[in-house]
């Protein structure tokens, strides 16, 4: 088929011929002006829209079309100015024209007439528009796209068709088409500007059909691609066609990364079906409302003046979603539809999910199993749910905000959907985020607000404000708070829109059964509550890049697999794989450089001392805070990150490099901010680096009574202006203890120095602080410093898990099972058969007396210290006898009873929300009387007379940048926190820890062994490089040569010592990602300041001087 009858006979037939088709306007290229518009369309429309104003404008022109004329040259200044048609349309939707007011473009679902206003619109297609860009007299460049696009007489944008029957496709040929279009007419205008275009009205007015369109397109009918803002490229090919320096051939690369293809939903074989759903999604009459509405709109900096946002400049950037954000967006809205569109029928997901069983042939038993099981769960019974798996740096901002925006205005029967739209975070920064996107997406401010504390949100409850941004831990107690002002909720709809929805969904265990999150969304789920079926359900949209099993359950969607097994995986999702591959985000697991530090372990002199009254021995643990702790090991280690910092990391993404130091608690952060901060100062007092002397270092926590406060380390700097300066900052470090782990996005973060451990979601989520994307900056580095460097594993660990789609087969019905297990056993237990009663009694005020709590009490402990003591007699009479220690029981009854209690609490967590459940398992009452046992055997577990004495740990004076992290094989004894060398009956002895110690101390000269080796390998490289006659003469000769030369010639000196020895690709690595701290020790190995064997950003047994990091435009090894 060629592309013309292709094009013809079924792309235009689709667009504007076929009653089931796009419904376009087919109109002739001859219709077209040079301008790009249509003027008897927009004559039309305007004529028709506004017929008083039109009418009265015709009397002072000779024909209308010399109104049009005058009209559209009005629109193209106007259109000029703007960023692009969208953004043109949304602030232009009628424009006053010598006097009168005149419709452009008409919106749907106004209040008086529904959709009939916006079918006025004229939606017209042209093929073959034969474009010349005239200028200077003579025409500059000229292009024939296949299919242009046009509302009311304006141009929207065009596609490129490719047909495969004669070899050609989007992806190779159209795109291509399309970008060398667009660097030609560049290229003619970088020539006819000659550097005089300072306002730019020559760029707007020639490349316009490229840069005002709201998107452009090459499709195949097997695929589709997209790319909007093309305009993001000019500034690079204007000045490379300035310079001489740019070949398109090798600059179309970089545009071709950002002409995506756009996803489909359908699985269909069938490519027509395929391209039908891609070209609905992007040129359908209604798709087209939401561009111009929603999807286009100007980023700026705000700054908070008077407790308000205002706009720092009058320069924006364009924000306009990618394929897969519009994809996503869309998808979550049409989902939506479908929720409403059904809601009268409750069992709707559960037919649907029998046909599909029905439909992939499964057993007829098998499917009333499956049916009675998902039956079984709460997901979509009393609130609407759908779970977004989206990468972080992905954009889930835009996507809330877009999201939001559709669902302010979503109708059914001329009424608003959703009464209010909550969209609820859980840390400042996405807070204030996402109330820069609403902001900027210009909401009306009086239905918009950003709800800071609980009597702003009660306020924003009361009045019209429909879209209330939230933070999820100012709003405990809730409930009461608006019963106490008389506010009712029960007959709102509200629209919940969580990110990171994985936090807000994990309380903290047994301790706080009923997250604030369940609160909150209980004050508008009242009949849900009572266990009722809800007739106007809530809608819960959650966002996360990692989907617990639980969220999978509670939130995410129930399918079968292709093995028919029951799985729950995430409504959409566009994994951290598929941003790494699209270049979106960076691969943070790429570069985990393993730090070690050796220590050194032995025991108190008190070590043969014996507990009165037992014969017992002294429990010894290591403690993993006295580690991280140690006052040496945070000294050699702010040394590093120092010298790290000054010798590459601010040189990297030209001059503009940062980083982040995560630590383990509030004391270690402290220490090493004074540290950092003290060694800065020595090596700017030196001179050398005064181009980072304002690069802050600054830290963040959550206050403590028992610490000085985060503010007073900052110079009484607040928390939310610290972070704001760290990124306006050109360098600089900011040290966090569980804080900016999430929601915080700097693209200029370039490296995470990890002296804390971090595992799981947390992992995923920590690493991905330094994985966004800016000009110039192609890597990140995480700096593992954890003891024994368990991060490597633990974040590859985490990312093998988590950059995929996240697909569970949690059960929660074989955990219900064990739940009623516990419970039965809990009600029959003698302490609750003996006290429960009476307890209840007093719990509902119908017993008043204190006497009887304390007598219960005084009872539980007694029964505690007997079940103890009568373990204990056991073990002793056991020893005596010889028994073997595998068949006794390990634990005492006390502590029988405090696991079922826990495991209780974990599983009423775990299934909270995810499966409906009797109110009796978590009754008030019996849940706080076992509330009290666990808190009494606390406190008797606090006061006990088993001591435990800590191992005394040590700093041995080595820490230096390896490959590999040492093995931390487990060889009998357990190095994390607890009790180590523990035999399996329980008990210690005094050559039990001995031996612990020795193994210790044999792992940690295994560290300083393989710390020595790379060492040596250094050694070896720089006695090459030192023999490498250019390198060494131009670096003995440094006044004649600057920083950039010599590293040029130091990084091709390396390069060859990797050919010569035949390095492998990890050692290859080793190299790269260290090259600048290379560098700058083998000019300290010519020149020494100190010591000529010492290595300093290797291994730091004392001091030394580093030198300044240069911006880091070179490319790697």
């Amino acid at each position: 088929m060629k592309e013309l009858d292709l094009q013809g006979d079924y792309v235009m037939n689709f667009i504007c011929r076929r009653d089931d088709g796009l419904q376009y306007r087919e109109v002739k290229n001859t219709q077209v002006n040079q301008d790009m518009f249509i003027p008897s369309d927009l004559e039309e429309f305007i004529s028709q829209a506004s017929s008083r104003e039109w009418k009265r404008l015709l009397k002072k022109y000779d024909s209308p079309r010399e109104l049009t004329n005058a009209v559209i040259a009005e629109l193209k200044e106007r259109l000029m100015e703007a960023t692009n048609v969208a953004i043109f349309l949304n602030n232009n939707k009628t424009i006053t024209f010598q006097g009168e007011t005149l419709q452009i473009f008409l919106v749907s679902g106004t209040a008086l007439k529904g959709d009939e206003e916006f079918e006025k619109n004229i939606f017209s297609a042209v093929e073959e528009i034969p474009y010349l860009c005239k200028a200077d007299g003579k025409t500059q460049y000229n292009i024939r796209p296949d299919i242009s696009f046009f509302i009311n007489g304006i141009f929207l944008g065009y596609a490129e068709l490719k047909s495969n029957f004669n070899n050609q496709s989007a992806k190779v040929n159209g795109r291509r088409k399309v970008v060398y279009d667009y660097m030609e007419a560049v290229l003619a205008y970088t020539k006819l500007a000659d550097r005089n275009d300072a306002r730019q009205t020559l760029r707007r007015d020639m490349l316009r059909i490229f840069e005002k369109a709201i998107h452009l397109t090459s499709t195949d009918i097997y695929e589709t691609y997209v790319i909007r803002n093309i305009g993001s490229h000019f500034d690079e090919l204007k000045r490379g066609f300035q310079d001489g320096t740019l070949l398109m051939s090798r600059y179309e690369s970089d545009m071709l990364k950002t002409f995506k293809p756009y996803p489909v939903n359908t699985n269909q074989p069938d490519a027509r079906i395929r391209f039908e759903e891609v070209m609905r999604a992007l040129y359908a009459k209604e798709e087209i409302q939401k561009e111009i509405l929603y999807y286009n709109f100007m980023q700026y900096e705000y700054i908070r003046k008077n407790k308000k946002l205002e706009r720092k400049t009058k320069t924006g950037k364009l924000i306009a979603p990618r394929p897969k954000q519009k994809f996503g967006t869309d998808k979550i809205l049409k989902r939506i539809d479908e929720f409403l569109e059904h809601e009268n029928e409750p069992d709707y997901f559960i037919l649907r999910l029998r046909k599909e069983l029905e439909r992939m042939g499964a057993n007829p038993s098998f499917i009333e199993k499956v049916i009675a099981e998902r039956d079984a769960y709460s997901n979509n019974k009393n609130i609407y749910s759908l779970l977004m798996q989206y990468a972080a740096g992905f954009g889930k901002s835009n996507i809330i905000g877009w999201t939001a925006l559709q669902l302010l205005d979503m109708k059914r029967n001329q009424r608003w959907v959703f009464d209010k739209i909550l969209i609820v975070v859980d840390r400042l920064q996405l807070r204030a985020q996402l109330d820069e996107t609403m902001h900027n997406m210009n909401i009306n401010s009086s239905l918009f607000v950003e709800a800071s504390t609980k009597d702003k949100l009660i306020e924003a409850l009361r009045e019209n404000t429909r879209i209330i941004v939230v933070n999820i831990h100012k709003f405990d107690e809730l409930h009461k708070a608006l019963t106490d002002k008389e506010i009712s909720t029960g007959s709102m709809r509200v629209a919940f829109l969580i990110d990171e929805i994985h936090r807000s969904n994990t309380g903290d265990g047994h301790e706080e059964m009923i997250s604030v999150f369940e609160e909150l969304q209980d004050v508008f789920d009242k009949e849900a509550t009572e266990g009722k079926r809800a007739k106007h359900k809530n809608l819960i949209v959650g966002f996360t890049a990692t989907p617990s099993e639980k969220v999978l359950a509670r939130f995410g969607e129930f399918y079968s697999g292709s093995n028919i097994n029951q799985l729950w995986k995430p409504f959409d999702a566009y994994t951290m794989k598929e941003a790494i591959n699209d270049g979106y985000i960076l691969d943070p697991t790429k570069h985990i450089i393993p730090v070690p530090a050796k220590m050194y372990y032995e025991i108190p002199e008190l070590n043969l001392r014996y507990a009165s009254g037992d014969d017992e021995e002294i429990r010894y643990r290591l403690r993993k805070e006295k580690i991280y702790g140690n006052h040496d090991r945070i000294r050699a280690i702010s040394r590093f990150v120092v010298n790290r910092l000054l010798s590459l990391v601010y040189g990297k993404i030209r001059g503009t490099g940062k980083a982040m130091l995560a630590v383990s608690s509030i004391p270690v952060a402290i220490e090493y901010c004074r540290n950092i901060r003290e060694l800065m100062e020595q090596k700017l007092a030196t001179g050398k680096y005064e181009t980072y002397r304002n690069a802050p270092i600054s830290i963040v926590y959550s206050d403590n009574q028992n610490y000085q406060s985060s503010r007073g380390l900052n110079d009484n700097v607040s928390e939310e202006d610290v972070i704001k300066n760290f990124k306006h900052a050109r360098n600089g470090l900011i040290i966090v203890v569980d804080k900016l782990q999430t929601g915080f996005d700097d693209p200029r973060l370039h490296t995470l120095f990890l002296d804390k451990e971090i595992r799981d979601i947390n992992a995923i989520q920590t690493i991905s602080r330094v994985n966004r994307t800016c000009k110039y900056k192609t890597e990140c580095h995480i700096i593992d410093l954890s003891h024994n460097n368990v991060n490597v594993k633990n974040i590859n660990d985490a990312f093998a898990r988590f950059s995929d789609l996240v697909i569970s087969d949690f059960d929660p019905l074989a955990h219900r099972n064990q739940l009623v297990k516990d419970f039965r056993h809990l009600n029959t237990h003698l302490l609750f058969k003996r006290w429960f009663v009476r307890y209840k009694e007093y719990y509902t005020g119908r017993l008043a007396n204190v006497d009887f709590v304390l007598e219960m009490e005084n009872d539980i402990r007694s029964w505690i210290r007997s079940a103890i003591e009568r373990k204990l007699l056991e073990d002793q009479q056991s020893e005596e006898n010889q028994e073997s220690s595998n068949t006794r029981d390990v634990d005492n009854d006390a502590l029988k009873l405090r696991k079922q209690v826990n495991e209780y609490f974990n599983l009423l967590s775990l299934l909270n929300g995810v499966i409906e459940m009797d109110l009796k398992f978590t009754e008030a009452c019996f849940m706080d009387f076992w509330q009290r046992y666990l808190y009494i055997y606390q406190t008797l577990n606090d006061t006990g007379t088993n001591s435990e004495i800590d191992i005394l740990v040590s700093y041995d004076n080595e820490l230096g940048v390896v490959l590999k992290p040492v093995e931390n094989e487990d060889k009998g004894g357990n190095t994390g926190e607890g009790e180590p060398g523990k035999s399996k009956k329980g008990k210690q002895y005094h050559y039990n820890i001995l031996a612990l110690i020795e193994l210790l101390n044999q792992h940690e000269a295994e560290k300083e062994k393989i710390i020595q080796q790379w060492k040596e390998k250094i050694d070896k490289l720089f006695g090459f490089l030192n023999h490498t006659g250019d390198l060494t003469a131009k670096m003995n000769s440094s006044d004649l040569f600057d920083r950039e030369q010599l590293h040029t010639e130091f990084k091709k000196a390396v390069k060859k010592y990797i050919r010569v020895h035949k390095l492998d690709v990890a050692e290859k690595t080793f190299y790269e990602d260290n090259l600048e701290q290379l560098f700058e020790d083998f000019d300290n190995y010519l020149n020494p300041q100190t010591k000529p064997t010492e290595l300093k950003n290797y291994i730091y047994p004392e001091s030394s001087e580093s030198m300044a990091a240069e911006p880091d435009n070179r490319e790697e090894i």
